[in-house]
């Protein structure tokens, strides 16, 4: 797992894989610095990843009235969340433990 930039994340399909237990703090200390990114609800706070698949993952969080804690985990393309959630998982060393909603 590998840390790339905003601009570097994209494509279509974006999916929801998972909403994941994890504070700003923690993030920032295992990956450094947020990035922010934006879309039509706002800016978000976003740390995105290209797993050792090729899948192009990141872990988002609006900075303006997020509508629950920790962070969304969204993928890019047709893989199946369930595979890439395992790899995030396996990669970023976080516990299972700490998915709150899974999104298949």
């Amino acid at each position: 797992m590998k840390r790339i930039t905003v601009p570097d994340f994209h494509g279509k399909p974006q999916k929801y894989v998972a909403q994941l237990d994890i504070a700003t703090e923690q993030a920032e200390a295992q990956w450094g610095t947020h990035e922010l990114s934006e879309d039509d609800l706002g800016p978000w706070l976003t740390f995105a990843f290209i797993l050792s698949s090729g899948t192009l993952a990141a872990l988002v969080r609006e900075v303006d009235n997020a509508p629950s804690p920790g962070y969304i985990l969204t993928a890019i393309g047709d893989r199946d969340p369930g595979e890439t959630l395992a790899e995030f998982l396996a990669e970023s060393g976080i516990s299972a433990e700490r998915v709150l909603h899974q999104g298949f």
